[in-house]
């Protein structure tokens, strides 16, 4: 029968007829001309496809009908509450995310901190060379620098010490596996 159809969206067709005149199935029993487009249950797939504002256009909507249309209504607002979850869950990820960054940089801060003491102890506090001395280096920069820096400024006892206790350099710190393993095997200088 023509008046059963319905088209991809789920929507009755109406016969030409029809329209107009009061809709016979079990969504509006007579009472009201069924709405222009708007589906008893609506499809999950295009519902997921609208963006907010559309979304939010769905439910004015179905709200007129809740009563006729309670199926779609429940699922819009559904929707409206999954993508709701979903920026929560969104905002929790990124601010676990920030705190383990942050976590990760003070505990990277403090092995320097550890490493520069342990180096001033080793090295009896002379950690520059001429150069470094002349150049009015800060010695602290000497761990966290690039290994060049280390070459052109370091004393002979602080590379000696780094021979044996390697440097906590950011990309062994943060870096790859690799770099992390290549660290913690004592990667000499030079």
């Amino acid at each position: 029968m023509y008046y059963d159809k319905r088209d991809t969206l789920g929507h009755f067709v109406t016969p030409p007829a029809r329209q107009g005149k009061p809709c016979m199935h079990k969504c509006c029993r007579g009472y009201r001309p069924h709405p222009d487009h708007l589906p008893v249950r609506l499809d999950r797939a295009y519902l997921r496809t609208l963006t907010d504002a559309e979304v939010e256009h769905e439910l004015s909507r179905y709200s007129n009908y809740v009563d006729t249309h309670e199926a779609g209504f429940l699922q819009v607002v559904a929707e409206i509450t999954r993508r709701d979850e979903s920026a929560k869950k969104a905002v929790a990820r990124k601010e676990r995310a920030r705190r383990r960054r942050e976590d990760a940089e003070s505990e990277y801060r403090d092995e320097v901190y550890r490493q520069w003491l342990s180096a001033e102890a080793a090295t009896n506090g002379v950690m520059l060379n001429k150069r470094g001395r002349a150049a009015g280096i800060d010695e602290r920069t000497l761990f966290t620098g690039p290994e060049s820096r280390v070459r052109a400024y370091a004393s002979p006892e602080l590379v000696e010490y780094f021979e044996y206790h390697p440097r906590p350099t950011r990309a062994s710190w943060f870096g790859s596996a690799k770099s992390r393993r290549a660290h913690l095997a004592g990667r000499r200088i030079g």
